[in-house]
This record gives structure tokens, C-alpha cells and sequence, in this order.
């Protein structure tokens, strides 16, 4: 039995201090100023007899370890259940090093902090729950988001290849169109939350060495320009491991770049959404549930010679490794590595060394009556989010990114094989061998339909 909605959102400033490192690229950067303030945004819904909370942070990603610290706050003070618990990242690149990834080691004193911050989110919203009312809808949006990985002329697949490339023949894939959308407002109309679902990696802003939310943070703003301060917008990354903001073909023909372009992105997000609810049809009663299953995946496998390699070109000078650019690894498929990063995988292939052969990982179902929330934990490619969404009755399906916990970049199987670059590459942002998407697949399947 379903009774009146209560709902309750509050945010948590989640700023770093200057100085810190900021992840994202293949070399460490140093903040040196805050374009706009990072937050922990969260959203509480309540039926009666089952609450679910979800907060999504402006970072690159959330790990294990800042995950289950918040989760184990928030069910401490707020009497919330891990598993009806959500806590993603939107994928900001100028935020904080959150983890040891790609040349840049983590800021422990940020991330022993950090959980404290993201649960007070969720405390904060817990303290404002008042009765409430949801709607959803779902539109298609697909002039702003592309393929960044193509087919090139040499039979090499390559990321990012630049526009207009002579030798581009067409991308791997396909994108994910859908704007997914829930409105929660109070029962005298005034909003509490604006929460959006859609593929892509992130946009950019001007200066590697400024903290910002990237278009994540426009959208925050937009919606609540619209909305007002007492709103909290949410934007979650949907399955965008493989999706970005350029147009290699030419096609289309952007002026903006950095903010500019990351504001008119979040602009175009924000008008559909700010139409959309006009016409939401509003619910005062739903069913609540929440489960975790656990994936267990295979780790990339590294060989004793690649440790031999690795070894070897961590012991040569900087900007040495000329005799390596074919890409030495016995897990580089097509694409060589660039030489002047042989070094950073080099070291990446040591950590890995380091990890069981056989790792896991949570992933959630949240279901909302007729909708549903999936939570992966990495960087989805988009054919996953696809194929996960072609299964399920649910609608709107939220597929989320980025969820309660990281294993990087989650490849389809021929990705893996036979296309290679950069998203395959063995890494801590990309820890899973062949088999790791579809054994998702089969356990987001099963949680849904314990979900009915």
C-alpha cells in the first residue's frame, strides 16, 4: 500500500581547497581558481513505508571507499538502507583527484572529507521533507551529443580524431538520444527538485586550472534561475562512455567553445525540461524499492612481459620512448599508445598487477512506480545503455553513470577485441576484461524484474 509522497532535496558545498589536483587529463594540474562551487545535490522521496535517497556529486567520479563512508553515515543518522541509496558523480573534468588515475594521484585529505559533505546532502533533505508530487517524461534530443570514436582508413578505431579527418569512415556506434526527466514539486506547486538523464561525457570549460561543474553546474543554474534557489536540479550522466560534444563529421558547426558552449548545451537540456513539466502528469502516491546486485568481472589481464615492458620504460628518461610507440601492452589492440604516454600506462599496468584477477562491483535498481533507475558504476558505453533500456518495461528508464563505486570505462566486448583505443586501454579507469558489459547487462535484467 502507497501512501501521500514526501520529498526533501538540499545541497553541500563540496569545493576543494586551491592547490589541489585536478583529474582528467593524462598530467597532473594544480587548481589555481574556482570558476563556479562544486555541490553534493540530493533528492529524498518517502511513500510511508519506504525512503530512497539519491545525491550526485560534482566530481569525475565517486570510489568505493568515499561511497560506503557516505552510505554508512547517511543510514547512521538518517536511517536510509545502502541499498535504497544512490550516490553518482556527473564527470566533471575540473574537479578533484578523487583516485589514482592516469598520472594524477588522489587527494587523500579530500576524499577522507568528502563523504562527510555528500551525507549532509542527504541529512539536509531528509530535514525538509514535506509532501510532494512527481511527474516524468521523456523526450529525444540528438543534435548535441556524438560518437567520438570512428573507424579510420588505416582500420584503426580512434577517439576524438579531429573534424574533418581525411581518413575518418564512420563512428562505432550509434548515441543515446533520450532526455529523461522527473519533476518533484510540494503540494502547493512549489518545486523541490528538476532531475535530468542524458549521454554526455561533459562539454568543457577555459582554463584547465579552474574548479568547475562543467555544463553539469550551467544546468544547476539555469534551472534554478528558472525555478528558484529552493529547487535542487539534478543532471545525471546517462551511458556516455563514448559520447561527447564535438561533431568529427563537420556537420554541425559550433562557435562556443569552453563555458559559452557549455552553457548553451545546458540551456538546450534545461528548455525541454522546463517545457516538458508543463505537461507532467503528477503522482501523489508511488511505490519505493531499492536493490543491489553484485557484478563480479574480470580484471584486464597483465602478463608477466608486460610487467617486463613496464619496468623498462618507467626506467628510461622522460620522453624516451620512441622504440615503444607501437604500443608494447599485450592488452593494445589497433591504436598504438601515443609514446608520450607510454610511461603513464606503464604504471597503470603495475597497479592493475596489483588487483585480484577476479574483482566486483555494485549495481542498483531504484524503482519509482512505473520508472526506474539503473546504477552502473563507471563509464557506461553508450551500446550498453541501449541495450539495457530495449530490455525494460519501465519508463522512463535513468540510466545512470557513474554510481556507487568506479571501474572506469565499461567496453563492449568488441571494443575489447577487435576495435581498441583509448577507452580499452588497462588502466584504473578502465579495469574490465571481455565480459564485463554483458554480465551487467544479465544483472541490471534481473534486478528489474525483482523490481516487477
Amino acid at each position: 500500500m502507497t501512501t501521500t509522497l514526501h520529498a526533501g532535496s538540499a545541497t553541500s558545498n563540496i569545493t576543494p581547497p586551491l592547490g589541489t589536483a585536478i583529474p582528467g587529463g593524462f598530467r597532473p594540474q594544480y587548481a589555481q581558481d574556482i570558476d563556479d562551487e562544486l555541490f553534493a545535490k540530493a533528492l529524498v522521496i518517502d511513500n510511508g513505508e519506504t525512503r530512497i535517497a539519491m545525491v550526485t556529486c560534482d566530481l569525475i567520479a565517486v570510489t568505493q571507499k568515499i561511497v560506503d563512508c557516505t552510505k554508512a553515515r547517511i543510514a547512521t543518522r538518517c536511517d536510509i538502507p545502502p541499498e535504497h541509496v544512490m550516490v553518482n558523480a556527473t564527470h566533471t573534468h575540473s574537479a578533484v583527484a578523487v583516485a589514482n588515475l592516469l598520472g594524477v594521484d588522489e587527494d587523500t585529505d579530500y576524499t577522507d572529507w568528502v563523504p562527510l559533505k555528500i551525507a549532509d546532502a542527504v541529512e539536509l533533505a531528509v530535514l525538509r521533507l514535506r509532501p510532494a508530487r512527481i511527474g516524468f517524461a521523456s523526450v529525444n534530443e540528438d543534435r548535441i551529443s556524438f560518437h567520438r570514436r570512428w573507424h579510420m582508413k588505416d582500420g584503426t578505431v580512434r577517439m576524438n580524431p579531429g573534424v574533418k579527418h581525411p581518413d575518418l569512415i564512420e563512428p562505432t556506434g550509434p548515441i543515446d538520444p533520450e532526455l529523461a526527466m522527473m519533476y518533484v514539486e510540494g503540494e502547493d506547486g512549489s518545486p523541490i527538485s528538476a532531475v535530468a538523464n542524458f549521454s554526455l561525457h561533459y562539454v568543457g570549460t577555459d582554463s584547465g586550472g579552474a574548479i568547475s561543474a562543467d555544463y553539469f553546474g550551467h544546468f544547476f543554474r539555469l534551472m534554478r534561475r528558472y525555478l528558484g534557489d529552493e529547487c535542487v536540479p539534478l543532471l545525471w550522466n546517462a551511458a556516455s562512455g563514448e559520447i561527447n560534444n564535438i561533431d568529427f563529421s563537420g556537420r554541425t558547426k559550433w562557435t562556443a567553445r569552453g563555458h559559452r558552449q557549455a552553457k548553451k548545451m545546458a540551456n538546450v537540456l534545461a528548455g525541454h525540461m522546463i517545457t516538458e513539466l508543463q505537461f507532467m502528469e503528477m503522482h501523489e502516491s508511488l511505490e519505493l524499492a531499492g536493490a543491489v546486485g553484485t557484478l563480479e568481472f574480470p580484471r584486464k589481464a597483465i602478463t608477466p612481459e608486460d610487467l617486463q615492458t613496464a619496468e623498462k620504460v618507467l626506467a628510461a628518461p622522460v620522453g624516451t620512448y620512441d622504440k615503444y610507440e607501437t604500443g608494447p601492452f599485450s592488452w593494445v589492440v589497433g591504436q598504438a599508445i601515443p609514446k608520450d604516454r607510454v610511461d603513464i600506462y606503464a604504471l597503470e599496468c603495475q597497479r592493475l598487477a596489483k588487483l585480484p584477477e577476479k574483482m566486483a562491483a555494485p549495481v542498483q535498481v531504484l524503482r519509482l512506480g512505473e520508472a526506474a533507475i539503473v546504477a552502473l558504476p563507471g563509464e557506461v558505453f553508450v551500446e550498453t545503455g541501449l541495450n539495457i533500456k530495449s530490455q525494460s518495461s519501465m519508463n522512463p528508464l535513468f540510466v545512470v553513470s557513474l554510481a556507487n563505486g568506479y571501474i572506469g570505462y565499461i567496453c563492449t566486448d568488441i571494443a575489447l577485441k577487435e576495435h581498441g583505443g583509448y577507452e580499452t586501454w588497462a588502466a584504473m579507469s578502465s579495469l574490465g576484461g571481455v565480459g564485463t558489459a554483458p554480465a551487467m547487462e544479465q544483472l541490471v535484467f534481473s534486478l528489474l524484474r525483482q523490481m516487477g
